[in-house]
């Protein structure tokens, strides 16, 4: 058997109160019980990435921010993504953009998947998202958990997905998994 998958999810809020860690901390509950993966929980809001003003454009690969070079760590060690995109004004949010532009050569060549919540679902973010992900050089993957009234299966910190819920993310892991296994193994030959 292949060594597991090295899954980065990505919280991708950082506002007070946010939706998307609630919803992170599920998929992370759900992934822990995939052999195939090893999942790590990469909450934007620990991370207080600045807002991306280095003097390179980070497809140069010369880093020289202390906060990047460790956000690039972070991402290079990956072998595919799942960000949890709220969706704000039409739009992804600030920081996961800001997140996504940080660096650059890391997120290519990798499987992209989004659980996303929000207006419609999360689906104009994901939308705007996938567009920036084939700019990157990722693989955004056709399926996403678009989660419409995510507000109401909350209960504090808890996200409390049904059947339904739970069945699409299910899918999501088994694309995630063939993806980043075609893709890794593309990636060392």
């Amino acid at each position: 058997m292949a060594a597991p998958l090295n899954i980065k999810v990505i919280v991708g809020s950082v506002r007070e109160g946010r939706m998307s860690l609630p919803i992170a901390t599920w998929v992370m509950e759900r992934i822990a019980a995939r052999p195939d993966f090893a999942a790590d929980l990469l909450d934007l809001a620990a991370w207080n990435l600045p807002m991306f003003a280095e003097p390179n454009p980070p497809a140069t690969g010369k880093y020289t921010g202390e906060k990047q070079r460790e956000w690039a760590a972070a991402i290079g060690s990956a072998d595919g993504f799942i960000l949890v995109a709220p969706e704000y004004n039409h739009g992804m949010s600030a920081v996961l953009k800001n997140a996504l532009d940080t660096v650059y050569a890391e997120w290519g060549r990798k499987p992209v998947a989004f659980v996303a919540h929000g207006g419609m679902g999360g689906a104009r973010s994901v939308e705007q998202l996938r567009e920036v992900a084939v700019a990157l050089g990722m693989a955004p993957l056709s399926s996403a958990v678009h989660l419409q009234g995510a507000a109401k299966l909350r209960e504090g910190k808890r996200f409390n997905a049904g059947e339904t819920e739970n069945r699409r993310l299910a899918t999501l892991f088994d694309e995630l998994a063939w993806w980043g296994s075609a893709l890794r193994a593309a990636r060392t030959a």
